[in-house]
């Protein structure tokens, strides 16, 4: 009876162990996101806010340029805009004295042409009331042309002035992109030229990778389902889930590793696992479990 007992036993742990080896592992490297930080414009870099390895969010400062010029420049745009409002008070001025003079020489010469009709004056001062009349309504037109010729200078400043200072914001680097600053390609003095590259980026929070699969794994696995990954030196195993199958069938690429060596065409899934503690490194390797 002991005998059976210890050879059912025996069955067991050698049934367990049969199925632990039958555990499907695939091997990958973890890629993290690689951003580029550009500038807009060139210029001399007056200084920089960051260094290598340290984690910034988006938004964040990264570097500043000189733009002393672009700000002289925005100075005396501002000052010809003051220059420009003066010239519109004085005019909008003449025009109200000159649209006053029109009005009195129109009455003036309306009563002029009353006395004519009477012949109570001679034609001789109604000829005198009409080029009254018309130098006002020229003098109340020309002012009107001239407040009109102020505006358009205005407006040829002010889109001036928006370029300036479009420019000036060019001027301060920032990053769209949040994660560690891995490398950075210029020095504070150093000329930074127009679109070049200043910074690179690393997403550290959730790194992403392939694993490939044959037809007779697929139909265990579809996109949100989660996975566990092992890393040598880390006891417990990280959590990540899957985002992507592909739907197309590719041979086996020679650096990567697959349960069947055999398999010739496998499937691209694409996996991602969160980060918060930095665990996973940019080109680690892991082992991919099924949970």
């Amino acid at each position: 009876m002991k005998r059976i007992i210890l050879l059912s036993l025996l069955l067991l742990v050698l049934a367990a162990c049969g199925r632990k080896e039958e555990e499907q592992t695939w091997t990958t490297m973890m890629e993290a996101d690689l951003f580029r930080v550009s500038a807009l414009a060139g210029g001399r870099i007056s200084k920089i806010y960051v260094a290598e390895g340290d984690e910034v969010t988006a938004g964040d400062l990264i570097a500043q340029l000189d733009d002393a010029d672009l700000r002289f420049t925005l100075e005396q745009l501002r000052a010809s805009l003051q220059e420009l409002e003066a010239q519109k008070q004085l005019y909008n001025t003449q025009i109200a004295l000159a649209a006053a003079d029109l009005e009195y020489q129109s009455r003036r010469q309306s009563r002029t042409e009353t006395l004519y009709e009477e012949d109570v004056i001679p034609l001789q001062n109604l000829e005198d009331g009409e080029l009254m009349k018309s130098k006002a309504e020229l003098q109340h037109e020309s002012a009107q042309k001239n407040l009109r010729l102020v505006e358009a200078k205005r407006a040829a400043i002010e889109a001036q002035l928006k370029s300036v200072q479009k420019k000036i914001a060019d001027f301060t680097i920032s990053t769209p992109f949040t994660g560690r600053v891995e490398h950075l390609y210029f020095d504070e003095g150093e000329l930074l030229p127009n679109m070049a590259q200043l910074a690179e980026i690393l997403n550290i929070q959730s790194l992403e990778a392939n694993i490939y699969v044959g037809e007779e794994y697929l139909a265990q696995l579809e996109p949100g389902m989660p996975l566990k990954l092992k890393i040598n030196g880390h006891a417990a195993a990280l959590n990540a889930q899957i985002i992507r199958i592909s739907n197309k069938a590719e041979f086996t690429p020679k650096t990567v590793l697959t349960p069947d060596n055999r398999t010739v065409m496998v499937y691209a899934v694409r996996l991602k696992a969160e980060n918060p503690e930095g665990i996973l490194k940019d080109g680690m390797p892991v082992d991919v479990v099924l949970p």
